[in-house]
């Protein structure tokens, strides 16, 4: 590809809209990887072209096996992006690395925290309201959601971050 395109906060804001569907596809062959290529496909119609066999090529990559957490996989998709917007085409081969071995951890730390503390959290301190009687206790399990939210965008963030400065 002959010119470089900055992906803008905006494009990046995008793929986070788009994370929160990684699962809308989920499937027992490739598990996540048809949400993830649907969360990143317009920004690498912007940095390839549409129709392009660059464009072709990058999407084949995306839809290999990708199974990972579903709050903390933007961290992975920031790293991604990044280096695509640095070398284009010529990534292909660390973004599958990247892919393949952060999936594994990204789900251990993510599942522990999220379902293994975040929630129990939220939810005992939403029961502890309601046996007092408190209707905010049935609002507080509410906030998990935004939790996961406010995770998904800062994931994002810090990878394409580190992604760019690596």
């Amino acid at each position: 590809m002959a010119e470089k395109i900055q992906l803008s906060k905006s494009d990046r804001q995008k793929v986070w809209w788009r994370s929160q569907f990684l699962q809308g596809s989920w499937n027992y062959e490739r598990m996540q990887a048809s949400g993830y290529l649907y969360m990143i496909l317009p920004q690498l119609r912007k940095m390839y072209g549409d129709g392009t066999p660059e464009l072709k090529e990058m999407m084949k990559v995306h839809t290999q096996f990708f199974n990972t957490s579903p709050f903390f996989h933007t961290i992975i998709a920031g790293f991604d992006l990044a280096m695509e917007e640095k070398d284009g085409v010529g990534s292909k081969d660390a973004v599958n690395g990247i892919k393949t071995g952060l999936m594994g951890p990204v789900a251990g730390i993510g599942d522990t925290i999220i379902w293994g503390t975040l929630k129990p959290i939220i939810l005992a301190l939403g029961c502890t309201f309601a046996m007092q009687g408190q209707a905010l206790g049935a609002f507080i399990p509410y906030l998990f959601p935004i939790f996961g939210y406010l995770i998904g965008w800062y994931c994002l963030t810090f990878g394409y971050k580190v992604g760019k400065d690596s």
